[in-house]
C-alpha cells in the first residue's frame, strides 16, 4: 500500500493538484485516484498546519497553527450547535455510505481520529466535496491548512 500513488484534481478543471489551491465558501468537488497496482484500505482524512504559505510577496497573516486552531474551534462548537456556523465541512465517501459535516476536534483533527474515507481499489477514483466556511463577525483572511488522505 502506498500513499504516493494517490494523485488529487479537481473535478470542475479536470487539473491534477500540485501545489496550494483555493477552498472558498461554495462547495469544491475534488477527485482523487489510486493510480498504484494495490488496493488502498484504512484510509482517513484529516487537517494539520500548512507547509505551505503562499507567496513570500503576500505572506499569511497568521501562522498556519492559528488557522488550524482557529478551524478547528469553528467546527466544535458548530458541531455542538452553538453560533456562528464555521469551519471547514466535508463531504466523504465511506465504506458504510457519506461523512457530512466539519472538522472538530473529535473528528479530523489527527492521524488519530481521522474521519474514514472509503477504500480505493487499485484504479479507482473517487470523488469528495470541501468547504470553508467563516463564521459571521469573523474578519475575513487567508486560511493555510493541509487536508491529509492516509
Amino acid at each position: 500500500m502506498s500513499i504516493n500513488d494517490l494523485v488529487f484534481g479537481r473535478v470542475d478543471t479536470g487539473a491534477n493538484l500540485y501545489d496550494p489551491t483555493t477552498i472558498s465558501s461554495s462547495l469544491l468537488t475534488l477527485q482523487v485516484t489510486n493510480y498504484g497496482d494495490e488496493d488502498l484500505i484504512d484510509l482517513g482524512v484529516y487537517i494539520v498546519p500548512a507547509t505551505d504559505v503562499g507567496d513570500v510577496d503576500f505572506p499569511a497573516d497568521f501562522p498556519p497553527e492559528t488557522d488550524y486552531e482557529d478551524i478547528l474551534t469553528w467546527g466544535t462548537r458548530t458541531d455542538l450547535g452553538d453560533e456562528p456556523q464555521g469551519g471547514l465541512y466535508l463531504e466523504i465517501p465511506t465504506n458504510d455510505g457519506t461523512f457530512t459535516g466539519y472538522v472538530t476536534r473529535s473528528s479530523g483533527a489527527l492521524l488519530g481520529n481521522k474521519i474514514d474515507f472509503k477504500d480505493l481499489a487499485a484504479g479507482e477514483t473517487v470523488q469528495f466535496s470541501v468547504k470553508f466556511e467563516t463564521p459571521l463577525g469573523e474578519p475575513a483572511r487567508r486560511f493555510f491548512i493541509d487536508l491529509k488522505l492516509e
